[in-house]
């Protein structure tokens, strides 16, 4: 491309490359195979701000589209729609404030919450984050957010976030939030500011508004005392199950797990009572034994009222040395394959990240078990894994995982057929999804919110007049591509 010797001028020959082998590895994803994304056509690596702001003056001038992505190392799912520049911030990974009086911290964008744990677990601090690995990097989690451990008390990790650092479709640099005052006596200390919340304009933009380049967060204690527990109900026990998922939120017990026992099969059969169907996971913590042991009353106490009964050996597994490291089911990812989304085995998300009411899950699950059951997925072997948590403000995440030969065009069109008959419902009904990035929604996530849509068009039209910055973010169906 005519531009890369333009941006070798501004990071160097060797952080820049259009090499075939190369821009085919960011085209891949572990969990979307490389199908819904376009390879790249030049991958540059910048290290600070600086260069970030130079690399789109020159994206402007030659008019190339730009997607920003950071470690891919867990899902790694952002990439390009429309190919151009492959922006990798995984070298900008300094942390560059933190502030254990005030609980603050400012990190790079391509910052792991790895890197970033181990120095806040030094302070006694700690962020609710789904995977203290080397992949999740801060960034990324802002625009778009994960709902991370710590979500049903806390939120999903966005609620944390109180500043940014973006980079503008024209190059120029600002900061919005508690970064807006970052150089201040006080320092960034809040996340609002004089006028309207802009911190909230960038997430879940896709990068589409602007590059975030540093992130501030506001920390948490993080408490010396943990104690997992399960307890499990019955198939026909649902509204029970959704019952308790609620007023476990509203308690604010920091972390809530729904599963069904398919989940807790993977790796063979288990010994599981008669009557085990549904299982809930809880997450209590203190700052002393003896206010654990009250929580953990508290638990079986709501459990106990609505019929649960207790379920050891799970957590046992499921959860191991928290918090430097949990889901003790985890393993090196395999036989890696296109898409229907898989990873390690041959999973697919069929009704994948659902984000609804948490009082609505019956109806969501009775849903899901039906049209499952009209294409012949429900009985399949192994059967299909439901995976839900509730989160702060009473509003549930869930996905249904099935198991299909992805190598069988018949299977596939089966799961996709079945994935368009429950997005269609859910989308009347006014569900909407973590990851919303087309073409991975269907087109009514948008169209059930026109107004927004709309405004975000016009927001998009205005801060990028040449549509550089991940072209197709707000667009539907074949636009988007």
């Amino acid at each position: 491309m005519e531009i890369a010797g333009a941006l070798e001028k501004i990071v160097g020959p060797e952080r820049v490359s259009t090499s075939e082998a190369v821009c085919q590895c960011y085209q891949f994803n572990c969990f979307t195979g490389k199908d819904w994304l376009q390879k790249p056509e030049i991958v540059v690596l910048a290290e600070n701000a600086q260069e970030v702001s130079e690399i789109l003056k020159a994206a402007n001038r030659y008019k190339v589209p730009v997607t920003p992505k950071g470690g891919a190392g867990g899902g790694g799912l952002g990439g390009p729609l429309r190919g151009g520049i492959l922006l990798d911030l995984s070298h900008m990974e300094r942390i560059v404030a933190l502030d254990a009086e005030n609980m603050k911290v400012v990190a790079e964008a391509g910052c792991s919450f790895f890197k970033l744990s181990q120095e806040l677990f030094k302070k006694g601090l700690m962020l609710p984050i789904g995977g203290y690995g080397c992949g999740p990097n801060v960034a990324a989690s802002a625009i778009d957010p994960s709902n991370g451990f710590g979500k049903t008390r806390y939120g999903p990790n966005i609620d944390l976030v109180e500043g940014f650092e973006v980079v503008l479709p024209s190059g120029e640099i600002i900061e919005v939030g508690s970064l807006a005052y970052a150089n201040s006596d006080f320092g960034p200390y809040y996340r609002y500011i004089t006028g309207p919340d802009l911190v909230g304009l960038f997430t879940r933009s896709n990068g589409a508004f602007g590059i975030v380049t540093k992130v501030a967060f506001y920390c948490l204690r993080k408490p010396q005392h943990w104690s997992f527990l399960a307890y499990y109900w019955p198939s026909h026990k649902i509204t029970e199950v959704t019952r308790v998922l609620m007023e476990a939120t509203a308690e604010e017990i920091f972390d809530v797990h729904l599963n069904d026992k398919w989940r807790f099969t993977l790796d063979g059969p288990r010994p599981f009572p008669e009557d085990c169907y549904f299982i809930v996971i809880f997450t209590v913590n203190s700052d002393d034994e003896e206010e654990l042991r009250v929580k953990e009353r508290a638990v079986e106490k709501l459990s106990g009222t609505y019929g649960g009964k207790c379920l050891p050996g799970i957590v046992e597994e499921h959860y191991l040395n928290w918090p430097t490291r949990f889901a003790g089911w985890a393993r090196p990812q395999a036989e890696l394959s296109p898409p229907p989304l898989r990873v390690g085995r041959p999973y697919t998300f069929i009704m994948g990240e659902l984000i609804y009411p948490t009082s609505r899950l019956p109806e969501i699950y009775q849903q899901t078990r039906e049209v499952c059951q009209k294409y012949g997925i429900w009985n399949s072997i192994p059967p299909p894994v439901f995976d839900g948590y509730p989160m702060k403000r009473q509003v549930m995440s869930s996905q249904t995982w099935g198991f299909s030969d992805s190598g069988d065009p018949g299977k596939v069109e089966e799961y996709h057929r079945c994935q368009a008959e429950f997005q269609d419902w859910f989308g009347k009904k006014g569900g909407t999804y973590q990851m919303k990035h087309p073409p991975l929604v269907p087109a009514q996530s948008w169209t059930n919110q026109p107004g927004d849509f709309g405004l975000l068009k016009s927001i998009k039209k205005l801060l990028d007049p040449n549509n550089i910055l991940s072209p197709g973010t707000f667009e539907i169906g074949e636009e988007a591509r």
